[in-house]
């Protein structure tokens, strides 16, 4: 039997070659550990509850949080439940990752050296650590606040900087033939996460006798989250899916009172090194879930879909059965599997259908509304500890709608395409909130307006820089602001007059009202400000105008002070406040964040020259059309390598930042034209 080959193209994208399927994962382990290595050790450590050990107190608390929820053990129980194939998979995926790290040394340093080998438990562990964060820090926003109180990000990713509110990311469409030139379907995948961590994506293609399934996987996963293969494709965005409850447990004696009843916590003691030295950690558990905070005279327990109830064993499998799909039903069967905790879907394929699927483990409570839910519930009443999910057939989905497409920007699912297709009425009040972006309201807009769609289009929307905020809203600033006798104020009046209203690097104003924007509205929720509230009727345009001109006149002048007093100007370009930066190379910033209502995701982390560096936002982008042969654009904005002196660490950049995308290499006669490295394993 051949042996399975790894073709390097150009842009450091590894194209596996293999017989079967457990070659195929061996080789996505192997390209991983070569180009994401120190980063690939250090998840996995972080995932064992062992990264103190190595790299001292800065992960102490992450250690204890991944030791108090038993995430090690459940990787354990996880492997357990696992099919024979599944298994031997990532066995396989492993057995790659060690042998590259044997092959390629220099791919760790000192410490991660330390950490070797790699086992299948450490996979598992660390795509339960990352689910984990998922849901309580993204899928339940915007209740958000409340939990990173209890779980800040210092705790739970020491080496992410917490950017606040507005932080869940990503855009999805999929178009279907009646909207498209080519009569195909047409997907986007445009995922925003933060640019580093866990978080980190790896481009790779995986070429089998039965499949061709081109896309990305987060570092540390042995399946690929996003993909297109020859007939289908799918993207995912953050859905806004409550799985999990905190619950604040009333103590007495030695234990804690649930239904009038004194219960003794079920404890074990664990030994965590933090560097050289050791500490006893003792573990309590209760009837809702693991503690987590665990004080004297505090403590808090968590129920964490996936976790504590219904299984994610199949994740793997359903995965592997989504790439293989050929079909709209095959690719059905495949979600229906049901093992993925959270994650909007969407759907397109070569036949021209188009489909939306909210999918995960929602926890089948006792009635209320998404806000009754909200915050730490009490721990006394056994009654509000839920023991069922919803089944996949419960759950919103959007197929095939007249309108031709079907989008999400991270917002329920309600408003998928217009006219909508869905009543939320006919869903549990507690499924899902209202929750309107101005980033939701851009990316329908620009839908709307598209007809007989190309590939190109497709593209030029994705990098579109249009602040949907200001469009609604500084008409009336400028109006209010043109009465003022404030120098200041008209100064600024004039400056965004002008403005373009992008957040592109050539933009003057769009600093200056972003900061208008922050002291307007610092809840980021422009219906406390608008003149007009969000009405369904005008779901694209609403909300609007001032209800307060003369306070929005306060807030420019404010604005327009501090940012002069800061630059000694008024008219900086975007590209000059911002900037994206990978290694040694950096390019000028574009995009931002909700609520300014911009489709092209950035956020930013202020950095020691007072510049802002992209921190988060777009990463990996897929335009695909499913013709014969399928045509892909692709884009992994910071290089698909984070190794220190790997040529591809920022290699990407400067497409990044002319959005523009690269072609997917899907043929072996391509992929041989634009190759720089060949291996066998």
């Amino acid at each position: 039997m051949p042996q399975p080959e790894i073709l390097w193209d150009a842009w450091g994208v590894p194209h596996v070659y293999a017989e079967n399927d457990a070659d195929a994962f061996r080789g996505l382990g192997w390209g991983q550990a070569r180009a994401h290595g120190r980063l690939l050790a250090k998840l996995y450590a972080l995932a064992r509850g062992e990264a103190a050990a190595v790299w001292g107190e800065k992960y102490a608390e992450s250690d204890r949080f991944i030791r108090r929820f038993g995430i090690p053990s459940f990787a354990s129980a996880w492997i357990e439940r696992q099919d024979p194939g599944t298994l031997e998979a990532i066995e396989s995926f492993v057995a790659g990752v060690n042998a590259a790290f044997a092959a390629h040394p220099g791919a760790l340093d000192d410490e991660a050296r330390s950490l070797l080998p790699i086992t299948v438990n450490d996979v598992f562990a660390h795509v339960g650590r990352v689910y984990l964060v998922y849901l309580t820090q993204l899928g339940q926003r915007p209740a958000g606040e409340a939990y990173n109180d209890l779980l800040p990000y210092s705790t739970i990713l020491p080496d992410v900087q917490a950017m606040g509110t507005g932080i869940a990311g990503s855009n999805a469409w999929a178009l279907s033939k009646t909207r498209t030139a080519s009569g195909r379907g047409m997907l986007l995948a445009n995922p925003h996460l933060y640019w580093g961590d866990f978080h980190t994506f790896f481009e790779a293609h995986l070429v089998t006798p039965n499949t061709s399934v081109y896309g990305v996987a987060q570092v540390g996963w042995p399946v690929l989250r996003y993909g297109f293969n020859r007939h289908l494709g799918w993207a995912h965005t953050v859905n806004t899916l409550k799985g999990w409850d905190a619950f604040e447990l009333k103590l007495e004696g030695d234990g804690y009172v649930l239904d009038g009843e004194v219960t003794p916590f079920e404890t074990h003691e664990e030994t965590l090194r933090i560097g050289e030295r050791e500490e006893t950690l003792v573990v309590r558990r209760t009837a809702h879930g693991p503690v987590v905070i665990d004080e004297e005279h505090r403590k808090v327990a968590v129920r964490c879909v996936g976790f504590q109830v219904t299984s994610m064993s199949g994740l793997f499998a359903q995965y592997w059965a989504m790439a293989n799909a050929r079909t709209h039903a095959e690719f059905e069967a495949a979600l229906g599997r049901a093992s993925n905790p959270m994650f909007n879907v969407l759907y397109a394929d070569r036949e021209g259908r188009a489909a939306s699927y909210f999918t995960g483990f929602v926890p089948r409570r006792a009635g209320g509304t998404w806000t009754d839910w909200a915050g730490t519930l009490r721990g006394d009443d056994s009654a509000l500890i839920w023991n069922e999910t919803h089944a996949f057939d419960e759950l919103p989905r959007v197929v095939d709608p007249p309108s031709g497409f079907v989008q999400n920007a991270n917002n329920p699912p309600w408003l998928t395409t217009l006219p909508a297709a869905l009543t939320k009425s006919d869903f549990p009040a507690y499924l899902a909130p209202w929750l309107v972006t101005p980033r939701e309201g851009r990316s329908l807009k620009m839908l709307a307006a598209l007809e007989g769609v190309s590939l190109d289009d497709v593209v030029r929307c994705t990098f579109d820089t249009t602040s949907e905020t200001a469009e609604r809203l500084l008409p009336d600033l400028l109006t209010a602001a043109s009465t003022s006798d404030s120098d200041v104020v008209r100064e600024a009046a004039r400056v965004l007059g002008a403005w373009d209203r992008r957040y592109a690097e050539e933009s003057v104003g769009a600093d200056l009202f972003a900061r208008w924007l922050v002291l307007m509205a610092p809840s980021r929720d422009l219906g406390n400000i608008a003149a007009e509230g969000w009405t369904w009727n005008d779901p694209t345009s609403t909300p609007r105008g001032l209800a307060d001109p003369d306070r929005a006149v306060r807030c420019l002048k404010r604005a327009a002070a501090s940012l002069f007093a800061e630059t000694r100007t008024l008219e900086r370009r975007w590209g000059d406040v911002t900037r994206a930066r990978r290694g040694a190379r950096e390019v000028p910033g574009h995009g931002h964040l909700d609520p300014f209502g911009v489709f092209r995701v950035s956020g930013f982390t202020r950095s020691g020259d007072g510049r802002f560096d992209v921190a988060f936002g777009t990463t990996y982008v897929a335009a695909v059309e499913f013709a014969d042969p399928v045509r892909a654009k692709v884009l992994l904005a910071y290089g698909n390598s984070s190794q220190p002196d790997s040529p591809h660490n920022g290699d990407q950049l400067s497409l990044f930042a002319r959005g523009e995308m690269r072609d997917a290499l899907l043929t072996r006669e391509d992929v041989e034209a634009k190759l720089a490295e060949r291996e066998v394993l």
